[in-house]
């Protein structure tokens, strides 16, 4: 029996002086932050969007009408010295077009076809978007849809901008510890929460802007990065 009794005082001692730790491991402090960082930048490369619109009783005919169009088109900017690998196609679609039959008003029937292509032209010289237009609008362009600034290449904006954050981030974090009277431990969790990529929004352009030669002002582009970040808490 005193060896039983010896043996159950040991095991409680023993998991009396494991509890402390467990607990002190569980409730460890840490803390939660947000960290921002945002830039104004000068875009280097816009996007212009522009096309044609066709119809016709015969879906054959407008579309060769289309298509005619399109090659001169194509042929107009290039002579500008913009290569072809900087025009994509970003749009083509046949669409029917009805009209109310006479005979029976539950009924529509096609009256004709409406084909549209739209391609996306990308320069890098900004002088170059009123002479695309001007250029394409000559040609035969009856669409332009808008203009859109960019960053081309954006991998090292978005690693300083990443950077940025966690430095913000940390720093906020070690303003807390500091208040509270404690160290900043190491991180136990970071994520990027955000990232929006310098990309502007469309500048829609009706057609009383097609033959203007107006230069065109790009501004600055605003783009940011936010992370999330745990820290522990050293007393």
């Amino acid at each position: 029996m005193k060896k039983l009794i010896a043996g159950l005082f040991a095991i409680t001692l023993l998991f009396t002086s494991l509890l402390p730790a467990s607990a002190e491991q569980g409730e460890r402090p840490s803390v939660s932050v947000t960290g921002h960082a945002e830039m104004a930048v000068v875009p280097d490369t816009a996007y212009i969007s522009l096309g044609i619109i066709t119809t016709g009783a015969d879906v054959a005919k407008a579309k060769t009408e289309n298509d005619t169009t399109m090659n001169r088109i194509y042929t107009a900017v290039e002579l500008l010295g913009i290569s072809k690998d900087q025009i994509q196609t970003s749009g083509f679609s046949v669409q029917p077009q009805y009209k109310q039959n006479t005979k029976n008003d539950d009924l529509a029937v096609i009256a004709g076809y409406r084909v549209q292509n739209t391609v996306t032209v990308k320069v890098t010289d900004f002088t170059q978007i009123s002479q695309v237009i001007d250029a394409a609008s000559q040609a035969g362009a009856n669409q332009i849809n808008g203009l859109r600034f960019a960053v081309n290449d954006e991998s090292a904006l978005r690693d300083q901008l990443l950077a940025k954050a966690v430095l913000d981030g940390k720093h906020k974090a070690a303003l807390i510890a500091d208040t509270l009277g404690a160290s900043l431990g190491q991180a136990t969790s970071v994520n990027l929460s955000g990232y929006f990529s310098p990309v502007g929004e469309n500048v829609r352009m009706y057609k009383a802007d097609m033959a203007s030669s107006t230069p065109v002002s790009a501004g600055t582009l605003s783009v940011s990065a936010d992370v999330s970040m745990v820290f522990q808490l050293n007393n």
